[in-house]
């Protein structure tokens, strides 16, 4: 299960934010950013960025339109 954070940096990134602008939307740390995205990709198997985004995508977790 990904937290509300994960899912809202995997949504940035969908929407072909960078770590940094995630960061600044977000109001978090760069690190922080790179963290959720690294613990979502774990959680979700994924072994890149961008699959971790098309999985959670597949899976319902986030959506593409948002």
């Amino acid at each position: 299960m990904l937290t509300t954070r994960e899912m809202q940096c995997l949504a940035g990134l969908a929407r072909g934010l960078s770590n940094s602008e995630i960061a600044k939307q977000l109001e978090i740390s760069l690190a922080t950013v790179a963290l959720h995205i690294g613990n979502a990709r774990r959680k979700l198997g994924a072994k890149t960025r961008e699959q971790a985004v098309a999985l959670a995508v597949k899976q319902g977790l986030i959506d593409l339109v948002s």
